[in-house]
């Protein structure tokens, strides 16, 4: 109840400029990617005893397709690219130093990950020789996958001043540049087989969607992007998609299905910019009825209390599920999935699924949200080397999380893998990224 009350004087005390369409579509897009991760867990004890661990997308008949309706990251990039914009106004005016900046950035990114990092270290050490082997290491990597995106936010974030007065100075131009960049790296992947080439899109195609933020927020300025306007560019960006996924160059799969061969996920090709770019009409057309829905009073109200804990919630949904899956298969010999997948049996009982991880994420939720609202605020390091060095430490932790996990196939924390978090802990010191003795100020929206 306290929370409800203080996230009830936030909501009041909103001031009239704040864009209230970022904050709804940022909420909706937790919620989907929570749904979507929840919806592509299968668990199936077979009849012979031998567990399957099955994602959904493997089975469900035209899954390349509704993951263009559930594929919703680049939304996280334009409403990060079009906040950055709005904050880096006190950088280009003289009024906050950008080494200031990115360090407060990086603390509210990180601030909440590092005690996830050190939970799954204690389950490793803890359920070692308890869990098998395999399923501590697909449940340390499904739990921590989230965490590759902060890896690319945190880069793009560093990298916001420079691109941000990149834009200022050239506009859509940029675009265009980091369009063609892309194209290229694809081209050099898909067409030339250039081994490994692919990854250099991370940088290209987030960015690139990263900068329609920026356009976004300047469009802002001048009353938003009209509804006649929107649904065209949204029409134009999907009747582009289906062209290049119906070429064959390109997958049709928004996210990597196990065993479908490549995808447009990891690592992103420019399918995934244009993706954004459709999601980006979808916001404009969709404007003055969200503009009508958060300006209710109610309304407004649950958006801002989940705002609060949005990122408690996208970093420790899948444990959630993992912790709810091993109790669920310790339990009356796994009586709980030995549910055929696909059946009408199945889908009904997706919602009692639903509810049972809901209700798990909630404990998380209620145990670690203090990470998310108590950002420190003081003691900024004094040299832009400790920054730097504090990010890439968080930065490349963060990404070899996502790319080979804490656990080995063996189930065991090795010595390398040790220092992954060993970086990330050392990472958050050097930009001061560990909670404040108590919570900010109710002038301290939480949000990227």
């Amino acid at each position: 109840m306290k929370y409800w009350s203080y996230t009830g004087r936030l909501a009041t005390a909103t001031p009239a400029s704040r864009n209230r369409v970022v904050d709804f579509w940022r909420v909706l897009a937790i919620l989907m990617v929570v749904c979507g991760h929840w919806l592509a867990v299968t668990i199936w004890v077979q009849p012979d005893g031998t567990t399957d661990l099955l994602n959904s997308l493997e089975w469900v008949p035209h899954a390349g397709w509704v993951t263009w309706l559930f594929q919703v990251m680049p939304v996280f990039f334009l409403a990060g690219g079009y906040a950055n914009a709005r904050a880096l106004q006190r950088v280009s005016t003289g009024e906050q130093r950008a080494r200031d900046w990115v360090t407060r950035r990086a603390r509210r990114l990180f601030t909440p990950v590092i005690p996830l990092l050190i939970v799954w270290v204690g389950l490793i050490l803890a359920l070692r020789g308890v869990v098998p082997p395999e399923v501590m290491h697909a449940g340390t990597m499904a739990a921590t996958m989230p965490i590759w995106f902060l890896a690319v936010y945190l880069s793009l974030t560093v990298l916001a001043p420079p691109t941000h007065a990149w834009w200022r100075r050239s506009g859509p131009w940029t675009l265009l540049v980091l369009a063609a960049a892309a194209v290229a790296v694809d081209v050099a992947r898909f067409v030339f087989e250039v081994p490994g080439i692919g990854w250099v899109n991370f940088a290209f195609v987030w960015a690139l969607v990263h900068q329609i933020g920026y356009w976004w927020a300047d469009r802002d300025d001048r009353g938003g992007v009209p509804r006649w306007a929107g649904w065209p560019l949204a029409a134009g960006a999907l009747g582009l998609l289906v062209a290049l996924t119906w070429s064959g160059r390109y997958p049709v799969a928004m996210v990597s299905i196990p065993g479908q061969g490549d995808a447009n996920m990891t690592p992103p090709t420019f399918a995934i910019a244009v993706l954004g770019l459709a999601q980006f009409g979808v916001i404009g057309g969709t404007r003055r009825a969200v503009e009508r829905l958060t300006a209710r009073e109610g309304a407004w109200h649950l958006i801002i209390a989940f705002a609060g804990v949005a990122m408690t919630v996208f970093l420790w949904h899948l444990t959630a599920g993992m912790l709810t899956a091993a109790a669920g298969l310790a339990a009356w010999d796994g009586a709980a999935f030995k549910v055929e997948p696909g059946t009408w049996w199945w889908w009904g009982s997706r919602l009692p699924w639903f509810l049972v991880l809901g209700l798990v994420t909630a404990v998380l939720v209620s145990l670690f949200a203090r990470f998310e609202w108590a950002i420190r605020e003081t003691g900024l390091p004094k040299a832009w080397g400790t920054v730097l060095a504090g990010v890439l430490l968080l930065v490349g932790s963060s990404a070899a999380t996502a790319l080979v996990g804490m656990a080995a196939k063996e189930g065991a924390l090795d010595w390398w893998r040790g220092l992954i978090p060993a970086a990330a802990v050392v990472g958050a010191v050097l930009v001061g990224a560990f909670p404040a003795r108590r919570r900010s100020g109710a002038g301290d929206t939480p949000g990227p």
